[in-house]
């Protein structure tokens, strides 16, 4: 798919909102995408509360998840439509980008790289060091194989001083196809794993304590930003990168808020609403 000045992209920078009705909305627009011809959508949004965000195949008992323990902690659970691992929203930014495929038969990879390509340009224009990871690397001890997103960098991911920052998750369909990704402002190991089962103490710190080693801090390059200022940049990042006309804002119909109440009384995808046990 070959953008032009006179394509008019859908740009979604609205405040929070709660965890259920952020991964409604991206579902809708998935569908919304498949069914008729639309232009990309690009979303940059906040969660209202923490909450962590599973791979739509990832099975919650098998793969060391702690309900209880999220509930304890005030962190909502919520299944993403998109694959992928475990990732705990907190301070930060997430991107969601909906759009047709690049061209026929396009790859997982081929579309990755399609939209996260400008975020790069973006986020260097910014000053900030990031760069493409080079290799895959093993998932950060055996105690959550599986289960988070951060504990096994990627190659191709985006790396912030030689470490992985960025998490993305795609879903693809027949025509279309949503991509996800998480960009932390803090790095918070220990709430990761606050948030999982481990036989004892003593392999949670030695968890936690891997993964911290294997992930990007980003709270020292980001002095000076917020999750607004960051996405006002990497909006106009994609809009020079693929040489777009203005961004037109993304308006929601009705029948998005049926679509928020229904996932999040469904719980395949609300696992868990521990912001109520505050």
């Amino acid at each position: 798919m070959t953008q032009t000045a006179s394509v008019a992209w859908e740009l979604d920078l609205a405040p929070p909102r709660p965890p259920w009705a952020q991964m409604a909305i991206d579902r809708w627009l998935l569908t919304r995408a498949e069914s008729s011809t639309v232009a990309p959508v690009v979303r940059l949004y906040g969660w209202d509360r923490p909450t962590l965000t599973l791979g739509r195949h990832q099975r919650v008992e098998e793969e060391g998840v702690d309900l209880a323990a999220c509930a304890r902690h005030g962190v909502a659970v919520v299944r993403r439509p998109t694959g992928g691992r475990a990732v705990l929203h907190g301070p930060g930014l997430t991107y969601a980008i909906v759009a047709p495929l690049p061209h026929p038969g396009a790859t997982v990879v081929a579309c990755y790289r399609w939209a996260i390509a400008p975020l790069f340009t973006a986020l260097a224009e910014l000053g900030l060091e990031v760069a493409e990871l080079g290799r895959s690397h093993g998932a950060a001890g055996p105690a959550a194989l599986r289960v988070a997103c951060y504990a096994a960098p990627s190659a191709g991911e985006v790396a912030l001083a030689g470490r992985k920052w960025i998490g993305s998750a795609q879903r693809r369909l027949r025509r279309c196809f949503l991509q996800h990704g998480a960009i932390p402002f803090t790095r918070d190991a220990a709430s990761l794993a606050d948030c999982l089962r481990f036989p004892d103490e003593a392999a949670r710190t030695r968890w936690s304590v891997a993964l911290a080693r294997r992930t990007a801090d980003p709270a020292p390059h980001l002095s000076g930003h917020t999750p607004a200022t960051l996405a006002a940049a990497i909006a106009s990042g994609y809009r020079r990168y693929h040489h777009l006309a203005p961004w037109r804002p993304l308006t929601l119909p009705e029948a998005v808020a049926a679509a928020t109440e229904a996932t999040r009384s469904d719980p395949f995808w609300t696992l868990g609403e521990g912001w109520r046990a505050a």
